[in-house]
Parts: C-alpha cells; sequence; structure tokens
C-alpha cells in the first residue's frame, strides 16, 4: 500500500468510527460539546487542536483533486482551517460550539454522510488494488 493509499485509508476509517458515532450515539456529543462550551478558551483550544492534528495530517500527505479521493483533500483542508480559525479567533470557535442543541437528528445526518464518503473512498481503495 502506497503513502497516498495509507492516509485515505486512515481518513475512510476515522470517518467510519467517527461517522458511526454520530449515527448511534448523538446525544454523547451534545454532551461533549456542551463541556467544551462550558469550559470557555480551554475547550475551544481543545476542540481546535484535535481539528488541527488531524486536518494537518492528511493534508501532508494528501493533496488530490480527482473524485472520489478529493474527499480525502477536502476533509483534511476543512479540519485544518477549522482548527486555523477557532484559534485564531476563538470567539468564533466558542460560538460554534455553543449552539449545539439537543437536535440529535443533525449528528446522525452528519453520521450518515461521513459513512457514505468511508465507503466511496474503501470501493474506490479496493478498485485500486490496496489491499492485495
Amino acid at each position: 500500500m502506497s503513502t497516498l493509499q495509507s492516509i485515505q485509508l486512515f481518513t475512510a476509517l476515522n470517518l467510519l468510527v467517527v461517522g458511526l458515532w454520530h449515527l448511534l450515539q448523538p446525544k454523547i456529543w451534545i454532551e461533549f460539546f456542551e463541556f467544551l462550551h462550558k469550559k470557555g478558551n480551554v475547550g475551544n483550544i481543545f476542540n481546535a487542536m484535535l481539528s488541527l492534528g488531524m486536518g494537518t495530517i492528511i493534508v501532508s500527505f494528501h493533496f488530490v483533486w480527482t473524485w472520489p479521493m478529493l474527499i480525502v483533500t477536502l476533509y483534511g483542508l476543512v479540519l485544518l482551517l477549522k482548527g486555523l480559525i477557532y484559534l485564531i479567533f476563538p470567539s468564533v470557535g466558542l460560538k460554534s460550539i455553543g449552539k449545539v442543541n439537543y437536535k440529535t437528528h443533525k449528528f446522525k445526518w452528519a453520521g450518515i454522510v461521513m459513512c457514505v464518503f468511508c465507503i466511496l473512498l474503501i470501493i474506490r481503495l479496493i478498485n485500486d488494488g490496496a489491499f492485495v
């Protein structure tokens, strides 16, 4: 498996686990963001660093602009941008994590989208012979 395929698999697995977690345990996500919001700037930094860490790993190894692997690059860029914005402008991060409410269906839809993207990536990796 190439380095490029490894980061694609890394992202697919991340999307699968986090997607299933969103889908099956949305109330935990609500509790998590409420906890972060109560911690103020410290909660914002924690949230931002999680995104920044994942985003920099993905973007450092994957800058592909063809479908469906474009999903990996965009996912990494979104996480990187989120981390950057939340650290440079903490009020934006605090406002964002403060908007979480008890509408679990939003987390479930996000989980479904993440799982669909994971399936697309895994199918592509299989078709490219990544697991041989």
